[in-house]
C-alpha cells in the first residue's frame, strides 16, 4: 500500500513533494491506493485517480462550475455524495483516510473507481464511513467524473410511462400498474400546484441496499435499515430513487413539485411536512403517522415537544418508527392547508430554513408562538379523529 501523493504529482508537477505533504496535512485527508490495485500505474488509471483525489482535496461539493464533473445530463452530478461529506473532510477533528480499492473499465467508454473512506476515533477504533463508486468517461480530450445514475441509465432497462422515465434495477420486477398509478398521481399534483405535469427520472429497486448502490455507494449505514426500505428525491436533478420495491412513491414526487414551484430549500419541517401531509411516507400513510402521534402523546402527556432541535428522533412506538419532524410537520401543514389551501403551503416554502423562520411562519399562519408550540401540537393531536 502506498500513498497517492505520487500519483497526484502528475497533475501538480510544478509543486514539490514537500508542498503536497503540507497540503495533505492541512486538508486532514490521507489518500492511499490499496496494494491489490495492481493496475494503478496505467496511464488512464493515473489520470482517473488524480481527477478523483483532486476533487476530494478541493472539497468543493455541489459546485456548479466544478472542473472535475461532466454536466452534460446532470445539473448537480455529485449530489448523492452527501454521505461522504466532501465539503467537511478538511475540517474533521480527526484524520480521514481515502483509499482507492479498485479501478476498472465497465464498458461503453465508462470507467469506475471505488474508494473507501474511514477514520480512527479517540480510542483508536477504526470506523468505515462509506465505500463510494464514482464513474468517469472521456469528454472531448479529457476524463470527467460521471454520476452513478448517469452511467446506470446506459445499463438498466428503460420504460417510459407518461412523463416518467423508469430505470429498472435488474433484480427488481417492474409492475406497470404501479407506474401508471404514479403517472396518475403526477397529473393530480400538477393540477394541485397549478403547473404542467413534471417529466422526471425514476430509479426503482427492490430494497434500500440496491438503491444505495444506485446512488453510488458500495457501503453506507443506511443501506441496512431495519425496514429494508429507503428512497430520496433529487429535486435539482429531477430524479426519484426508490428502494421500496415499488414504482409508486408519491412522497418523493411531492418534493419534486414543491421544489419546482419554489426552487430553494425550505425549512426541513415544512418540506417534509408538506410531502407527508399529501402522501405519507414509505412506511405509513399520513393517517397512520397521526395515529401513532396521538397514541404516543396520550400515553406520554408530559413529553416535551417545545425544543424542535431535540426532536430529531422517532416516535418510539410501532415496528417502523415515525419521525416527529415528518408527522408534526405534516399536522401543521394540514392545518395551514385547511385555512389557506395550496397557496398557503407554497407561501410556507418561502419563509426560510432557520428555526426562527419556521416559528415566524407558524405565528403568521396559525397564530402559534414558540412558547405555545408544545401545547398547540398536543391539543391538535388530541382532537384528531380517524
Amino acid at each position: 500500500m502506498y500513498k497517492i501523493i505520487l500519483l497526484c504529482f502528475v497533475l501538480v508537477s510544478q509543486s514539490s513533494f514537500a508542498q503536497i505533504d503540507s497540503l495533505q496535512n492541512q486538508n486532514n485527508i490521507d489518500f492511499y491506493i490499496h496494494e491489490e490495485v495492481t493496475n494503478a500505474n496505467g496511464l488512464i488509471e493515473q489520470e482517473l485517480i488524480a481527477l478523483w483525489q483532486n476533487y476530494i482535496a478541493d472539497g468543493n461539493f455541489q459546485d456548479l462550475n466544478s472542473p472535475y464533473w461532466s454536466f452534460e445530463n446532470m445539473k448537480v452530478p455529485d449530489e448523492n455524495f452527501w454521505a461522504i461529506g466532501i465539503d467537511q473532510l478538511k475540517h474533521k477533528p480527526y484524520k480521514v483516510q481515502c483509499k482507492v480499492i479498485g479501478i476498472f473499465e465497465v464498458g461503453n467508454g465508462y470507467w469506475s473507481l471505488i474508494s473507501s473512506f474511514s477514520h480512527l476515533d479517540e480510542q483508536g477504533e477504526v470506523h468505515l464511513d462509506v465505500i463510494a463508486a464514482v464513474y468517469a468517461k472521456k469528454v472531448e480530450d479529457k476524463f470527467l467524473l460521471i454520476s452513478s445514475a448517469e452511467y446506470l441509465k446506459t445499463v438498466f432497462e428503460h420504460r417510459k410511462i407518461g412523463q416518467i422515465n423508469y430505470y429498472i434495477h435488474p433484480f427488481h420486477k417492474f409492475q406497470i400498474a404501479e407506474a401508471e398509478q404514479m403517472q396518475k398521481y403526477n397529473l393530480e399534483m400538477s393540477k394541485e400546484f397549478g403547473v404542467a405535469p413534471l417529466e422526471f427520472d425514476y430509479f426503482v429497486a427492490s430494497n434500500a441496499r440496491d438503491i444505495a448502490r444506485t446512488w453510488g455507494y458500495e457501503y453506507m449505514n443506511r443501506m441496512y435499515n431495519p425496514s429494508g426500505k429507503g428512497g430520496v428525491a433529487s429535486w435539482r436533478n429531477m430524479i426519484i430513487y426508490s428502494g421500496n420495491d415499488s414504482s409508486f412513491f408519491p412522497h418523493e414526487l411531492v418534493h419534486l413539485y414543491t421544489y419546482h414551484v419554489y426552487p430553494k430549500d425550505p425549512h426541513f419541517w415544512v418540506g417534509e411536512g408538506i410531502a407527508t401531509f399529501y402522501a405519507g411516507t414509505s412506511t405509513y400513510t399520513f393517517a397512520g403517522h397521526l395515529r401513532k402521534l396521538k397514541t404516543f402523546l396520550a400515553e406520554n402527556p408530559t413529553y416535551d415537544l417545545s425544543d424542535i432541535t431535540q426532536l430529531k428522533k422517532t416516535i418510539p412506538n410501532g415496528e417502523h418508527k415515525s419521525d416527529f419532524r415528518y408527522v408534526i410537520g405534516g399536522l401543521l401543514m394540514k392545518n395551514i392547508y385547511e385555512k389557506e389551501g395550496v397557496a398557503g403551503l407554497i407561501e410556507s416554502l418561502k419563509y426560510g430554513t432557520t428555526d426562527d423562520d419556521f416559528f415566524r411562519l407558524l405565528k403568521d399562519k396559525l397564530g402559534v408562538s414558540k412558547t405555545g408550540f408544545d401545547a398547540y401540537v398536543k391539543r391538535e393531536a388530541e382532537k384528531l379523529e380517524f
